[in-house]
């Protein structure tokens, strides 16, 4: 039998690709899972920081808008309590017989209003309410949509009038302002002033929170769908409809 002599050179070479060999398989079996679980720790880590960030971001949102939500239910509140009449349809028979008052009541409180004004008001009445109980989650009555006369005596009056409206006894909303004509000088300034009326009922609020309860979804505030501020007038004219006034809402007394 021939005997096979290694070189050293040979010797070399095969001890060399043994130990590549054992390199690759302890790369493949050790190190890459290593790499992988590593790169995988790595990749939560990262997500978890992002989800961190997002939620003090949203801590600081939702704390903004608590504030926030604070504000407007103050401003909600003070206007149901100075600038709109005391209308519950928690009972709809009970809100009906109220509603057959309101247009009486609530035109001597305009019509008181706007003689304290200074000016000649005209184009403006309340419509008498049927005999239908009124839906429970009515969050308004109707908007009025009045087109008002003004009379003042000149331009400046009509401008110190017009920066009266956000005073009214109720909530009005203010479109446009059209001069009638030209005017011989000492003559009345006459003036055609669009306005809205909204009377806002203060059932709602009660009515929402029963829903919530119920259902488990959240109630809507009537003052994010109902605009908050106040401006303007509406064309004048007496109330009718409904037996004379007996009682008045809170904000009434603004108009004495």
């Amino acid at each position: 039998m021939k005997q096979i002599r290694l070189t050293r050179i040979q010797v070399l070479i095969a001890g060399a690709a043994i130990a590549v060999g054992l390199a690759v398989l302890f790369f493949l079996f050790f190190i890459r899972p290593v790499n992988a679980n590593t790169s995988r720790i790595n990749g939560r880590a990262a997500e978890e920081e992002e989800v961190a960030a997002r939620l003090s971001t949203v801590r600081s949102q939702l704390a903004t808008a608590e504030v926030e939500e604070s504000a407007v239910t103050a401003s909600y509140d003070e206007i149901m309590d100075t600038r709109m009449p005391d209308i519950s349809l928690k009972d709809p028979i009970v809100a009906m017989f109220d509603l057959w008052h309101l247009p009486a009541e609530e035109g001597e409180v305009i019509q008181r209003w706007f003689t304290s004004t200074g000016a000649q008001v005209a184009g403006y009445s309340f419509p008498a309410f049927g005999t239908v109980p009124p839906p429970q989650d009515w969050r308004m009555l109707p908007p009025l949509n009045w087109n008002l006369t003004v009379q003042v005596e000149d331009f400046p009056a009509l401008l110190e009038w017009l920066q009266k409206i956000p005073e009214a006894p109720r909530f009005l909303e203010l479109h446009t302002v059209t001069i009638q004509g030209s005017r011989q000088p000492g003559q009345p300034l006459v003036a055609s002033i669009p306005v809205t009326l909204y009377l806002w009922t203060k059932g709602y609020r009660a009515v929402a929170v029963a829903a919530t309860a119920v259902s488990g979804e959240g109630a809507g505030r009537a003052g994010g769908q109902t605009r908050m501020e106040s401006r303007g007038g509406g064309q004048g004219g007496a109330a009718r409809g409904g037996p004379p006034a007996g009682r008045r809402g809170r904000g009434a007394t603004a108009a004495e």
